[in-house]
């Protein structure tokens, strides 16, 4: 009996078909005259921007989330819940004591010190223009005295350095930076209508999660377990439990050790008789949130813009924040922190590089909670690997470990 299909022929066909609609595929996305792509990602941010505010609503419930357990727990050794709906009454009351306060610190930081924060950036534009002599004398004198006092510098290499410094270039790079941040400001506030809109929108939604969260909770473990065999998915949400409250230990940890190091620094700024002492605390606060970079971020605008007021000045706010971060990472952030992330030094500097590469500040903060993530999710993967090979190689952590010198190549190719 003839065959009707040639299956053979058939296949070479089908690849063939393949072959050529990849082959138009990559010409439409490389093509500079036919380049779809653009049409596909204006349709992704239309996408992005219609879900917005819902998944803000989400992050913001999370952040709340811990705030709201604390006056809950609290409330409910007071009052003693036994019914769904004195329940539901605790609940409401510790979501509207979260807010209050979270409204009620926005409210107190724009009443009495927006005012002192918008003068001091005030203060700081306008001294750019006047302080440019001060800082032009201040490296002619410091060239002149490396001429004169430490002759081990070659003076070619000296003139070199100090030519390269183009005062007018920074000043020109810092107003750049300045009009963009004000063309952003008034761009903002044309879309200040929508911005409070999505504002009050994100607002309710994390209202109405908090509210019943449970209910939130209950149903994706519905769904894991719909999704997946018994096993697979019980493994899923304890990886996801882990997962949260490693993330909920850092985000907290990490902004009460800023707010207590930007407090201090507060304090510290304002005995040493600094003017821009809330703008300078506010800047390090902020930037101590970025792990191990952070610091450093936060350190080197403070003391340019204290270098307006003179360079002993700038100096002591640089000792002062070297002391402050010192006191931070060997005291006050351990005893916070903990080990909340459980990885090493190597991954937090790694995973924070890359963040900053990929999403600028936003990425750096919140590199180091997903590569820990992603790590605990590696590691529970090989150890159920090695379990099924029969092998057993425990993992060595970086505080276990023990010097072993390894010999010279020489030494071992001799007993070879």
């Amino acid at each position: 009996m003839k065959k009707l299909v040639d299956i053979k022929y058939f296949q070479i066909s089908l690849y063939t078909i393949l072959v050529v609609a990849c082959s138009i595929l990559i010409y439409r996305v490389s093509s500079s005259t036919d380049n779809f792509i653009p049409q596909i990602w204006l349709k992704v941010n239309e996408l992005k921007g219609i879900f917005s505010s819902v998944a803000v609503g989400f992050i913001i419930a999370y952040l709340m989330n811990p705030s709201m357990n604390f006056f809950e727990r609290h409330l409910c050794k007071i009052f003693k819940p036994k019914t769904p709906k004195r329940s539901k009454k605790i609940r409401r009351i510790s979501i509207a004591l979260v807010y209050l306060i979270l409204f009620g610190a926005i409210y107190l930081f724009i009443i009495f010190l927006g005012p002192q924060l918008a003068e001091n950036i005030k203060v700081v534009i306008l001294n750019i223009q006047a302080n440019i002599a001060t800082i032009t004398t201040f490296l002619n004198n410091t060239e002149t005295y490396i001429y004169e006092n430490l002759t081990i510098f070659p003076a070619d290499a000296v003139e070199k350095a100090f030519n390269s410094i183009n005062i007018n270039t920074i000043i020109d790079v810092a107003l750049s930076w300045i009009n963009t941040i004000s063309v952003t400001l008034i761009a903002s506030a044309f879309n200040l209508t929508s911005l409070f809109l999505d504002a009050v929108i994100s607002f309710m939604v994390a209202m109405y999660i908090l509210t019943q969260k449970e209910t939130f909770a209950n149903g994706s473990k519905r769904f894991v377990y719909a999704l997946f065999s018994r096993e697979k998915a019980k493994k899923i949400l304890d990886i996801t439990n882990e997962a949260h409250f490693m993330m909920i230990r850092f985000f907290v940890g990490k902004s009460l050790d800023s707010l207590i190091i930007g407090l201090i620094c507060f304090v510290g700024l304002t005995l040493m008789q600094n003017p821009y002492a809330l703008l300078l605390s506010l800047i390090v606060g902020i930037f101590n949130m970025i792990p191990y970079f952070g610091p450093f971020i936060g350190a080197i605008p403070s003391v340019l813009i204290t270098l307006f007021v003179g360079w002993i000045p700038a100096l002591m706010v640089a000792v002062f924040i070297l002391i402050l971060q010192q006191f931070d990472g060997l005291y006050l952030g351990p005893k916070i922190l903990g080990d909340s992330l459980g990885i090493t030094p190597f991954w937090i500097i790694s995973s924070v590089t890359i963040g900053g590469k990929i999403a600028g500040a936003l990425g750096m903060f919140i590199a180091c909670p997903i590569i820990a993530m992603i790590i605990l999710i590696c590691n529970r993967w090989i150890e159920r690997r090695l379990n099924i090979h029969d092998v057993y190689l425990p993992k060595l952590e970086a505080s276990e470990i023990i010097m072993n010198p390894s010999p010279p190549y020489n030494s071992v190719e001799l007993k070879k």
